[in-house]
């Protein structure tokens, strides 16, 4: 693979992101309120894990679409919006997290802050 368009990177990151987010969404409605533990803290808690793992599952696939890239300057060029995008992704994550929360407040999802 000789060249590779840097908004392939972004796209990944996108895609992996809203893949997480819309588990995080399942997760949310899969724990159940109980009298003495309304399971706001698993919610939390699966909330950030998988805002973790898609940042880090976008980083590692787009290192892998980087490595067939056999031109060196395409390749760290790519590898730079790797980065960006990976952390484009997290903020992406957290405010559509923020505003889906803040949405529906009386909602399982609305616990996430």
């Amino acid at each position: 693979m000789d060249q590779v368009s840097v908004t392939s990177a972004y796209m990944w990151a996108v895609i992996i992101t809203a893949v997480g987010f819309f588990v995080a969404i399942i997760a949310a409605n899969l724990i159940l309120f109980k009298p003495n533990n309304p399971g706001t803290s698993a919610r939390r808690i699966w909330f950030w894990v998988l805002c973790a793992l898609s940042v880090i599952t976008g980083f590692i696939v787009n290192s892998i679409i980087a490595s067939g890239i056999a031109v060196p300057s395409i390749k760290s060029e790519y590898i730079m919006h790797a980065g960006f995008a990976a952390v484009s992704s997290l903020a992406l994550y957290v405010i559509v997290g923020f505003i889906v929360s803040k949405l529906f407040p009386n909602s399982k999802v609305g616990t996430w802050f």
